[in-house]
């Protein structure tokens, strides 16, 4: 029995070993897994076995322990994965900065809930105490219950908080962006304005056989406007074709990064697209890693070149985002590894966070594709008529 103990004690530190080691995770984070994971586990076995054990009285426990420990195990276990389910928890969401306080609060809850638990596995042992060790058992399962109420409370928040910020933004870069869009509208209303005298030279020179003048006419004033209409800041009007708000936000911002930073950057939206079929706040954190790495891989490149191309088919939308990049060694695995980054130590977490995303979205699939001069992210998603 002592050994056991030992093991129960030793299970918080093994947890953690893993969390940090194995998956490098932050310390702070890996302690509050470590905790919970513990927790989860050892609160609600404990609980169920006070509750059942009541029913079915100690003689019975002891002559049947091997099936009574699967049993609490599978019920737990079970109640466990339920209640995940039902609190709609994605535990590595909680990694966030924003969340540091919230998981140090956590954690030292965690730490008392133990010590609690633990206290309770040492008196079940005397038989005069067996009454306190079940009313301990039973208030650390409800200690830890009401955990998951506030992660859900604090994520709930969060998240509202998150999304008034986006609309927010959303309505300050429609602002910037119409902007952009009458500034082109008047520059194509100017072009209008100065054709009809260019029809009226070409005429002219044409009248008059001036084979020199139709020349100067068409390489210095028709040309020169082909080119100005044919340039790549009129595929912003593209942007109108995305049905997708927070998509299109984060598009406009890339759009205005891009001229910062002197980038060709080009849109191709032909055809409206609808909204996608994921959370508001994954679609920005999707669209903003996969652009703002376009962005720095293109500042770094000699070409300073992104093309974003959005498709909607009959089942799916393709989202691909290609930028320019300087010359250097990439491993495809290796890009993803959460340590990984060309900027330093610990400063490339934009790729490991993607596919933690999408690993939630088992109908997303996401194509890298490493090319001497470029990179390129295909995004594939299905319509939500293909769910």
């Amino acid at each position: 029995m002592f050994v056991h103990y030992i093991i129960l004690v030793l299970q918080p530190f093994l947890f953690y070993y893993y969390f940090y080691k194995k998956e490098k995770l932050s310390a702070l984070f890996a302690l509050f897994l470590s905790f919970f994971l513990y927790m989860a586990t050892q609160a609600s076995s404990t609980f169920f076995s006070v509750i059942i054990s009541s029913v079915t009285g100690d003689k019975f426990v002891e002559t049947n322990w091997t099936i009574f420990y699967i049993i609490i195990n599978s019920i737990s276990f079970f109640f466990m994965l339920k209640s995940i389910d039902y609190f709609e928890f994605r535990l590595r969401d909680f990694k966030e900065q924003v969340f540091k306080n919230t998981i140090n609060r956590i954690n030292l809850f965690y730490f008392i809930d133990i010590l609690l638990l633990n206290i309770s596995h040492w008196l079940s042992e005397v038989k005069h105490f067996n009454s306190l060790s079940s009313m301990l058992a039973t208030i650390c399962f409800l200690m830890f219950m009401s955990t998951l109420f506030y992660l859900k409370a604090a994520r709930e928040k969060y998240e509202k908080e998150e999304e008034i910020k986006q609309r927010e933004l959303e309505q300050l870069q429609l602002q910037q962006y119409t902007d952009e869009i009458v500034s082109l509208y008047n520059e194509i209303r100017g072009f209008r304005h100065d054709y009809a005298g260019m029809l009226t030279s070409f005429h002219m020179a044409i009248n008059t056989q001036d084979i020199k003048e139709i020349e100067k006419i068409y390489q210095e004033v028709l040309v020169d406007a082909n080119l100005k209409l044919r340039s790549d800041k009129y595929t912003y009007f593209d942007l109108n074709n995305v049905g997708d708000s927070a998509l299109r936000s984060v598009m406009t911002e890339t759009l205005f990064k891009a001229r910062d930073n002197q980038i060709d950057l080009t849109f191709e939206v032909k055809d409206p697209v609808e909204r996608l079929p994921i959370k508001l706040l994954d679609v920005v954190r999707i669209a903003s890693i996969l652009l703002n790495n376009a962005v720095e891989g293109a500042i770094e490149s000699y070409e300073k070149m992104i093309h974003v191309t959005l498709v909607q088919l009959d089942t799916e939308i393709i989202f691909v985002v290609k930028n320019s990049r300087k010359q250097r060694k990439l491993d495809l695995e290796e890009i993803y590894e959460p340590e990984f980054s060309t900027k330093g130590y610990r400063r490339g977490l934009g790729l490991n966070n993607l596919k933690e995303i999408l690993e939630n979205y088992e109908y997303i699939m996401l194509d890298t594709e490493i090319n001497k001069h470029d990179f390129t992210q295909v995004l594939t998603i299905k319509r939500r008529n293909s769910l």
